[in-house]
Formats: structure tokens, sequence, C-alpha cells
């Protein structure tokens, strides 16, 4: 069959007989294509050939011609089908590159019998009609012969009426197995799994075969090895091509469950019964990944590379993909340059399963470059394009792995905090269910925590309380979240949190450390009277220091002076002192002085005079309880210094040190940092406290 170029006329198609000619238009592009209809045996045309003015498309029987210019015809003369553009010439040098026309199966264009044979079966199913209860054999026989023919559709549409006329049909294993052979042809293959997971089906190892390879196709590799394994006994009866078909479902599932030697068998034993050069060439691919597992590497990467250049254009695709991910494994080309070569295959093939193993191996290369927003992208935007494929699974799988790797193990923390956040909220519909995505959320409030982005913080874990959480994790959560709102002086919300997740029978030590900030909150509030009653038989240190700060608050000296005497260090304690001690000790010595009991100064002086020793505050502490007294305003601009510091101040950093898991953030001590320690000569009380107000302004 050839085509040539002659007196302006391509004659495009000597088929042997003739037919007739329809033209179609395409609303939405705009084409108009010539469709010419055959009578008689299968024939079609194997591979597009264009002109300027004409193309000739691929065709399963009969032909399609896309006219493209003014003037362009086709018709049937003689048996030819002849594309002209009447006096003019059709461009092109089409004489020595004929067109291929096959009739499909192994199927001869001069084999008339094929399509007298189909209308005999056509004739007597019709006889049988649609009644129910009328007889379905001659139907039966046309499905089977078409399914010979690999005509599924057709196939699937006979059994379909079959089923009409005898609905006991649809409980019969060799009616099923049919139904079930065509909807795998068709990609169909949930519906197949309907079929062949009926009880009546378990036993006939061809129902084994047929529901192996469905599992295959469906990436359930374990149960496609079980069952290839199974059907192999009646491998032999089957047909060469889908003998091959089989043989290479069994190579890449062994691949994918990591058994290159036993994929290499049988991807050899696929090529070698392989009829047709898509099934040979995917065996091929799938020998030369196995050569690779099993130290053949040099004649593996040797075929992926001879077959990157196949002209099918799918099979050199992932043959590229695939040597970029050997080759990536042993760091023989570089992140940054499989990237690039990737990008080039994403554009290259788009549609199915190909493009989302693209996708999947470009968004990991990009997160090893550290590139996380531009990774995750690729891979959502080809996941959420073919949602319905197994390999969508597969690439969603990924992306979490990803998405864990950045927030779980540490990935985010070359990320400065807020791009951090943003990329969480870009694809927060990663974050896993359970204790994983709960620790993550954590985490990264966190780092928030730990710069001061309290606000953001607190968005991260409200959500976790509102929307994800249950019990004891919930009550959890929410006292962290309430110690968040009164870093970032937001009592109520803090109270709010802690009154929506009351629960019983939590831990003690999570129940008094609700108590506290929830006294610490109504403090906040100015509800004194209300902070106390919640600590009433409180005996802890944190309960002391709510009863002393709100003494200190209503300014009643005495009381303050009682409660502040219980918090100071006791004796024997180490020294000097630490921060949270020293400024117990100034608000003692400030409270006691202001009630008059110059006794009680005197002895709070005796007691942690060696601890205050040395330490910034030592000067304040002399002026407050040594021998430099301070009167009048001096003592309470000294109060107001000392007034600063907040006596819950070292049960808050503790929370804060354990949900940002860094050290604690220390305010500056409320003192005069740099002031004279006591060898030096002593200072009237207004010049050290001038001295120390210079300095903090």
């Amino acid at each position: 069959v050839t085509a040539m170029c002659r007196d302006g006329q391509i004659k495009a198609c000597k088929i042997g007989r003739d037919g007739v000619v329809r033209m179609i238009d395409d609303p939405a592009a705009g084409d108009t294509l010539a469709v010419a209809l055959l009578p008689g045996p299968i024939m079609g045309v194997g591979e597009r050939r264009s002109t300027v003015e004409a193309a000739l498309l691929p065709t399963r029987h009969g032909a399609a011609v896309e006219l493209r210019s003014d003037g362009v015809t086709a018709a049937f003369t003689g048996g030819v089908l002849t594309v002209t553009r009447g006096a003019g010439m059709v461009a092109g040098s089409l004489d020595s590159d004929p067109f291929a026309v096959s009739s499909g199966n192994g199927a001869t264009a001069s084999d008339a019998d094929t399509f007298a044979r189909l209308q005999v079966l056509q004739t007597r199913a019709a006889d049988e009609g649609l009644e129910q209860g009328a007889h379905v054999q001659a139907r039966l026989a046309l499905a089977q012969f078409l399914l010979d023919h690999e005509l599924s559709a057709e196939a699937l549409g006979a059994l379909r009426l079959a089923a009409l006329n005898q609905p006991q049909l649809d409980t019969d294993p060799g009616f099923r197995l049919m139904r079930a052979s065509a909807n795998i042809m068709m990609g169909r293959f949930q519906d197949a799994q309907a079929d062949l997971a009926a009880a009546s089906m378990v036993d006939d190892p061809a129902d084994s075969l047929w529901r192996g390879y469905a599992y295959a196709e469906a990436e359930n590799w374990v149960e496609a090895r079980r069952e290839l394994a199974r059907g192999m006994a009646a491998l032999n009866d089957q047909p060469a091509d889908w003998r091959a078909r089989f043989r290479l479902a069994q190579a890449q599932t062994e691949l994918a469950l990591d058994e290159p030697s036993t994929a290499r068998e049988a991807a050899r034993a696929a090529m070698a019964e392989a009829a047709t050069a898509a099934v040979r060439d995917q065996a091929g691919l799938v020998l030369a990944q196995s050569m690779i597992e099993t130290g053949e590497r040099t004649q593996g990467l040797a075929a992926l590379d001879r077959a990157a250049t196949n002209p099918n254009e799918e099979i050199a695709v992932r043959a590229s993909l695939e040597a970029i991910r050997a080759r990536l494994s042993t760091n023989e080309v570089t992140p940054l340059a499989a990237a690039e070569q990737l990008e080039g295959l994403r554009y290259r093939w788009r549609g199915d399963d190909l493009e989302l193993d693209i996708a999947a191996l470009l968004g990991t290369v990009y997160a090893d470059l550290g590139k996380w927003r531009d990774g995750l992208t690729v891979m959502r935007a080809s996941a959420d394009r073919f949602s319905a494929l197994p390999a969508s699974r597969r690439l969603r799988e990924t992306m979490a792995n990803a998405f864990a790797t950045l927030f779980l193990n540490g990935g985010a923390d070359a990320l400065e905090p807020i791009p951090a956040l943003g990329l969480f909220y870009q694809f927060k519909e990663l974050t896993p269910i359970g204790p994983d995505g709960d620790r993550m959320v954590r985490l990264l409030a966190g780092r928030l925590v730990r710069v001061d982005l309290l606000e953001q913080a607190a968005q991260l874990l409200q959500h976790q309380v509102d929307e994800r959480l249950e019990g004891f994790g919930r009550s959890e959560i929410a006292a962290d979240l309430a110690a968040i709102y009164l870093m970032d002086r937001k009592p109520a919300d803090a109270l709010t949190v802690l009154n929506a997740t009351r629960q019983a029978n939590l831990p003690q030590e999570l129940v008094g450390e609700r108590r506290i900030l929830e006294a610490r909150a109504h403090m906040d509030l100015g509800r004194l009277d209300h902070a106390l009653e919640i600590v009433e038989r409180d005996t802890s240190r944190e309960a002391q220091a709510i009863r002393a700060e709100a003494a200190w608050r209503e300014r009643d000296w005495d009381r303050a002076g009682a409660e502040l005497r219980r918090l100071v260090p006791a004796a024997g304690a180490p020294v000097p002192y630490e921060p949270n001690q020293r400024q117990t000790v100034l608000r003692a010595a400030v409270a006691l002085t202001l009630s008059g009991n110059s006794t009680a100064v005197r002895e709070l002086y005796r007691q942690h005079a060696a601890g205050m020793a040395g330490t910034p505050e030592a000067t304040q502490f002399e002026v407050l309880a040594g021998t430099v007294h301070a009167e009048g305003v001096e003592l309470a601009q000294l109060a107001r210094a000392v007034g600063r510091s907040d006596l819950l101040d070292e049960f808050l950093t503790g929370i804060r040190t354990r949900i940002s898991g860094g050290p604690p953030q220390q305010a500056s001590a409320p003192g005069v940092p740099g002031a004279p320690t006591p060898q030096d000569a002593p200072q009237p009380a207004r010049a050290a406290l001038a001295a120390g107000n210079e300095r903090r302004g």
C-alpha cells in the first residue's frame, strides 16, 4: 500500500474495495474530517501521515482524513481512497513513505472470511431476539468471536443483550469470565473485579490469570502475585499475545515487590511470546530495570538508553524516566540536572500514570534541592488531574512523606517560621490524621512560639482543639493554648478555651496546670478574688505565687509580705540566687518595707544577703533591706521597677520551653544592669536609682 504525489493527487490507500466518504465538522476545534466508511474485513490505518494540506489519522477500521486547506476532497475510486486538491499541488513528499494499513489481530485485508463469519454470527444473534427466555447461544458465540478479535466494547454489548434474554447468566462462571475479559480489555478493572471476585470463579486457573492481571493493572501487587501464580497452570491455553501480557503483568508485579530476579525471567518470557511491539517494548523496560537491580547495572542502563530512542513515545519517555531514577540513586546525575531533565519529560508526556510517575520523581528531587513548595505544587497538580488512577494514590503517598519530612523530621528547620507557616497552610490537606498530624502541628506551633509569633501559634492550636482532638489530648493542648493566650495578653481567650475543654478524670498534674492558668487569667482580668478562690486549697508553689501576686496588686503590703516570704529561697539554697529567686526576694523586701515591718526586713537581709551578693540586683537589695535606705519617691520608684516582674514568669517560661522545645526567653531582670557591687563604695539611693533608669532608658 503506497502513497504517491502525482498530478495534484495523493492516492492515499489502495484498499481493494470501495466505501463511502462522509464529511464531519468538529465545532470545538474547527476542523473538518473526511471519514471513509468501509464494508468487508477489518482494515485501518496504523500510523499518522500528514502534509500541509491534509493528514491521514490512525484508525481501527476505515480511514479518517483531516482536511487542512480549502478545496481538498477525499473520495473512493476503484478501491483507492484518493485525497486531492483539484488542479493544485498537495504539498509533501510521500512517495517513499508508505501508509501502514492493518486489518487488526493478524487478519489480512483480503480475509473476507472474517467479515463473512461476523455477518453470519450477527444474523444468528439477531434471530434470537430480545425476549426474556429466548436462546442466547448465537449471541454468546458472537461475543466470543468479538473478544477473540479484541472488539471488547462490541463484545460487552452482545453480552448485555444475552443477559436480557437469560438473566441467570449473571451467575454463570463462563459468562462472568467473558464479561470480565471485555472490561479488562477496555481498562475497566474495577468492573472486571466485580465478576472475577464471585465465589464461582475461585477455582478455575484461567479466572485467576485474568484476576491477577486486573490486580496488577490496579497496582495491588500482593494479590496480583498470588492470583497470577495460581493461574500459571492455564497459561498455555491462552492466545500467544495474551500469554505475553500475563507474563508482563507477572514481571511488573515481581519488580514492584522487590523480586528482580523473578521479574527478569518473566520479562524475558514475555518478550519471547509477544506478538506486538508494544508488549515486547514494555517487557524490555521491565527487563532493563530488573537487570539494574540484580547487579547488571551497565547492561540495564544501556538498554534503557536504547529504549529512550524508541519511536513509541510512551516507551521512550518511560525509559528516560527510569534511567534518571537509576542514575540519581548512585549520584551519577546531580539533583539539579535531574530536575531539568524531568521538567522536559513532564511536558513531553501528559495524560496518564506515566505523567504521575514523572511528577513524583520531580517533586522528590525538588525536595532534595530544598524547593519544597515547587516539589509539592508539581505533585499536587498532577495528582488532582488524575485522581482516579492508582498512580495518583501512590503520588499522594509521596507527597505525604515529603510533608512529613518537612514538618515532622526537621526539614522545615531550614525555613524561616513565616514561610514555613505559609507552606503548611498551602498544603495542610496533607496533614496526617492521628498522633503524627497532631505532633506536626505542635512542632510548628512551637517554632512560632520560640520567635514570639504567638498569634499564629494560637491559630494552629485553636484549630486542633476545635476540629481534630478529643478527650485527654484536647484538654492537654488546650492548656498549652491557654498559656500562649496569656503570653499574648489575651486572658479572656485563655479562659474561653479552658472552659470549653473541661473534662473529668484528667491526670492530676494537668489538672493543677489548668487551675493555675485559669487563676492567672482571672487575675489578669482584674478578678483577684476569683483567682484566689480557685487556688484556695492548692498548696503548690504556683498557687502561692498567685496569692502573693494578688496581694501585691491589691497593695495589701502586710499580706503581700507574708505571702512572699513563703516563696523566697529556703535556707541553704545554692548561691548566688537564680533570676526568679532574686526577684522574689526583692519583692518581699519592698512589701515588708512598705508595710513598716523593719524587723522582718532586717531578718530578710540577714537570711539572703549572701544569695543576692554579686548579682545585678545586689545594689537594689542593699537599698531596700541593707545599710542604704530609700524613702518616699525613691522607694516608690524602686517598687515600680521591681513590680515589673511577674511571680508566674517561671511557670509560664516552663510551659513556653516545653511548647517550643527551646530554652526559655527570659526577660531582662528589672534591676540596675551594671550597678555597683557591694564591694564598691555605697551610693545614695537617688543616685543608684537614677543610674539604673538611665541605663534602662
